[in-house]
């Protein structure tokens, strides 16, 4: 009867600890002391077991800047210094994650529309500059960085703070960047769900603008539409995915270049992009005198991405939607712009749990 007893003992304590352990994420856990009727055991025993399993869930990557980064489990606290980083935590899941985050973000409407808590998380810094006590006092599990800011890395790393760099200034490398950052909070699967969506809508954009001519596009930046994205820029790749011709594709860099009204005139687009977040209009551009000669002028085809929503011509999630919008500007007749308002509202309802008012997805 005793030997009865012992063993019901030891199979009350083993169920009782895989449901403590089940609640913190299901994974299988073992301990030696699991026969021990006290609290002290159960807690000493779970503790040996999270221990094991953190272990057994180390995570080590290379990032965009080359680095090595290892992680003891997924990371559940971020700090991200870029605002094309934070819209990857919420197109992965992971807004409830940050604690900390980029300055200015009171500017971007896709955090008050699907994820307003960040505006009350401290801000951190901005592309020039990062505020390295401030990312300290919030002892994040993963500060997330652009590679701007990567001398801050080792700084930040000598002090204890694992730190991720990115670089995503293409559609490839776009997606690395979402494939490193969920791997590093264990939600990869959520990182294959996207990249299945870009490359589903890549090839049907390419199918459809197939045999098709290729415009001429000119690609402004938001300061000046005499500063124009050059062919190493992520906007470039966004015009060639679109079924077009970026006409500033041989400029040096990979940043906005200063042109003059002789190169433009020179170059003679038939579309001009004005991007989101521009301080000025399409009205501008179409009442500049200078210009008056161009194709796209003379057309009216002068289309300004929507204001009111993301950045779509830069690296981000939702820069897809730029192919697609850009895609129904170009090549109206494969693809029209009530199609594409659809499938934007699709987008945003699947990958960020939003619904978007069609009005705020405008040409």
């Amino acid at each position: 009867m005793k030997r009865f007893r012992s063993a019901l003992a030891f199979l009350l304590a083993l169920a009782l600890l895989f449901s403590l352990t089940g609640c913190a994420g299901g994974e299988t856990q073992t301990t030696t002391e699991a026969t021990k009727p006290s609290t002290q055991a159960t807690t000493e025993a779970t503790t040996e077991a999270t221990e094991a399993a953190t272990e057994n869930q180390t995570i080590s990557l290379t990032d965009q800047a080359g680095r090595q980064v290892t992680l003891g489990g997924p990371a559940q606290t971020l700090v991200s210094c870029y605002y094309i980083t934070t819209y990857g935590t919420l197109a992965l899941g992971l807004g409830d994650r940050v604690v900390g985050l980029e300055k200015k973000a009171d500017t971007r409407p896709i955090y008050s529309l699907c994820a307003p808590e960040l505006l009350e998380k401290p801000q951190v810094g901005t592309l020039k500059e990062l505020n390295v006590e401030a990312v300290l006092a919030l002892e994040p599990d993963l500060v997330l960085m652009p590679v701007k800011l990567q001398d801050y890395a080792a700084t930040l790393e000598d002090l204890g703070i694992t730190v991720l760099v990115v670089n995503p200034e293409s559609q490839e490398l776009l997606e690395e960047m979402l494939t490193l950052i969920a791997t590093a909070c264990g939600v990869s699967e959520r990182a294959e769900a996207l990249l299945a969506y870009y490359e589903e809508q890549l090839t049907k954009v390419s199918d459809l603008t197939a045999g098709e001519e290729k415009p001429r596009v000119y690609v402004a930046s938001n300061s000046s539409y005499l500063s124009a994205a050059p062919g190493l820029m992520y906007q470039s790749d966004l015009v060639t995915l679109a079924g077009g011709e970026n006409v500033m594709a041989q400029l040096p860099g990979d940043y906005w270049t200063e042109v003059s009204y002789e190169s433009i005139l020179a170059a003679d687009p038939e579309v001009i992009v004005i991007p989101a977040g521009a301080e000025y209009t399409t009205q501008d551009v179409l009442n500049d005198e200078n210009l008056a000669q161009i194709t796209a002028v003379k057309n009216a085809a002068v289309y300004a991405m929507p204001q009111n929503l993301e950045e779509w011509d830069s690296p981000i999630p939702s820069g897809i939607l730029g192919v697609l919008w850009l895609t129904s500007v170009l090549h109206p007749q494969v693809y029209d712009f009530e199609t594409f308002q659809q499938d934007a509202q699709d987008f945003y309802k699947t990958f960020y749990g939003v619904e978007i008012p069609g009005d705020l997805i405008t040409k």
